[in-house]
């Protein structure tokens, strides 16, 4: 398969990497309130995947008209047309890269009636789709700590994974997942023998998170040097994060917080990491 992506020389002044024109090979539900989209085909040859947590971009069709801009080639290798607006896009984590197979996973929460949960609804095997050129911002977990203490709710399900997956089997940790009530499935996590995951479910109507808050808050840390990472709705985020920092008196170094979304807010920026406390 050749690659349309241009090659960045040494020396290049750094541009954010073009996007990338692909099919969706796969949707599959993986509970009632998740699906898997499985990108291929077109030019996902050279995406980059670096690390745990992080994120991509998937451009979103016009809401109005159902049609999804494509970019073009240029000088400067795929953009957008410039005489239109560039479209809306969701921030996602890449669950599975493999490269060998020309295959990119994401994992979408149906939460809401946002637009990236409306697109996650309807799109199906063979549709266009548009991803940013790769993924940006790794979490990488640290081997050599005591424990950690993990939490997130649905939209964190993803991250939380690679998250895992990146840990040593050995390694003490309490991981806490908030989901969407009773009725939602959960979900296999690939957690070693020292981790121990907890399934909160959200009554209906409740604040998302607020759950999550008092158990991660309530809970008895290990003795030594640890990690806590927490990803959540964003106003959440800081409330846990506030505990920690200022009730439990932790350095800001063991803490690693993100707010993914934020309630009544329409896409939140996906960098918001609360450090403006």
């Amino acid at each position: 398969m050749a690659s349309t992506m241009p090659v960045v020389r040494p020396g290049t002044p750094w541009r954010p990497p073009p996007p990338r024109i692909v099919e969706v090979l796969r949707v599959v539900p993986l509970t009632p309130r998740m699906v898997r989209i499985t990108f291929g085909g077109g030019q996902i040859e050279g995406f980059q995947s670096e690390g745990p947590a992080e994120h991509m971009r998937v451009f979103l069709p016009d809401s109005r008209t159902g049609e999804l801009l494509l970019p073009v080639m240029g000088p400067d290798g795929n953009a957008f047309p410039s005489d239109k607006p560039r479209p809306d896009s969701r921030a996602y984590t890449p669950r599975r890269w493999d490269a060998d197979r020309g295959e990119l996973d994401i994992d979408v929460a149906l939460h809401g009636h946002g637009p990236g949960a409306v697109w996650a609804s309807s799109v199906k095997a063979g549709d266009t789709a548009v991803i940013s050129g790769r993924a940006g911002g790794a979490y990488f977990p640290e081997a050599d700590v005591g424990w950690y203490l993990i939490g997130g709710d649905e939209t964190a399900l993803p991250a939380i994974a690679t998250v895992v997956e990146a840990l040593p089997p050995s390694m003490p940790a309490n991981i806490l997942i908030e989901v969407h009530g009773e009725e939602e499935e959960e979900q296999a996590m690939p957690a070693g023998e020292a981790m121990q995951v907890s399934w909160l479910h959200r009554r209906s109507g409740a604040m998302p998170g607020r759950m999550l808050a008092e158990v991660m808050c309530g809970a008895a840390l290990p003795e030594g040097d640890g990690r806590i990472w927490v990803s959540c709705e964003a106003t959440i985020m800081r409330e846990i994060r506030k505990h920690f920092l200022e009730e439990r008196g932790l350095p800001h170094s063991m803490l690693r917080t993100q707010g993914y979304w934020k309630v009544g807010t329409v896409n939140h920026p996906d960098h918001d990491m609360g450090e403006d406390q």
